[in-house]
């Protein structure tokens, strides 16, 4: 167990260090572009900077957010399988800094479709553990394909939710977060004719869908082939329980 937790713990502070180098260099780059070189206009020093500003602070926010799991451990008692946890941190990493840093929602294509797939799955996982925290003091003494329904739709309701939380901030703040000012020729789910926006939202939702699918079937037959062992370990999860 010490053997798996170090290497857990290297795993995790490992992105972490990734982050603080990322916000060192780009602290670094913004106090060198404040001596320019002499043929570099003003506007394009202000769009550099701008630039790096919007990259440290994201990288900021994953940082912070990579300290997420030890908060929920800590201060709720709750204790993550550490291949969930690292999986947690690994989405956190790659949904915020590398999106940012590499631009990859614009340059690959499926890279919005995949982080929707993984983030369905997880939450589906937390859904599960959500049921149990809510039922384990009854032992757990329901029907396993209600336990699948509920991982299920507790995945596929954060999604609703996360969509309408990107069509708030689109017609607020003026964002692009659902896609809808992209070329009519982008690789996206439905018809050209039925907008960019409209094809990115469902194609979110879906993909979501087929992640907690797939979640609610392993629950499903995790739940129903060994009760036993799916209890032991969720009471490793809630131990005060």
């Amino acid at each position: 167990m010490k053997n798996k937790l170090e290497k857990h713990d290297y795993i995790i502070w490992s992105i972490r260090f990734l982050l603080i180098i990322s916000i060192a260099v780009n602290i670094t780059l913004m106090i060198m572009g404040l001596f320019p070189d002499e043929h570099v206009t003003k506007q394009e020093i202000l769009e550099a900077f701008s630039k790096k500003i919007e990259l440290l602070f994201w990288t900021l926010v994953t940082l912070v957010l990579s300290f997420l799991p030890d908060y929920i451990e800590k201060r709720r008692h709750i204790h993550l399988p550490h291949v969930l946890e690292i999986i947690i941190v690994a989405f956190i990493f790659a949904g915020i800094f590398l999106s940012v840093r590499f631009d990859l929602y614009y340059q690959v294509f499926w890279w919005d479709d995949l982080l929707h797939t993984v983030s369905g799955i997880i939450i589906g996982f937390i859904g599960f553990i959500i049921i149990y925290k809510i039922n384990g003091r009854y032992c757990m003494d329901i029907s396993p394909l209600l336990v699948a329904v509920f991982a299920f739709t507790f995945a596929v309701t954060m999604g609703v939710i996360w969509e309408f939380f990107e069509f708030a901030m689109d017609a607020i703040f003026e964002t692009t977060m659902q896609s809808w000012d992209l070329p009519e020729t982008t690789l996206l789910m439905g018809k050209p004719f039925q907008g960019s926006g409209l094809r990115d939202t469902m194609s979110d939702l879906i993909v979501n869908s087929i992640g907690a699918f797939i979640t609610s079937v392993i629950c499903y037959f995790l739940y129903k082939e060994d009760k036993k062992k799916t209890l032991v370990l969720m009471r490793e999860i809630f131990p005060d329980e």
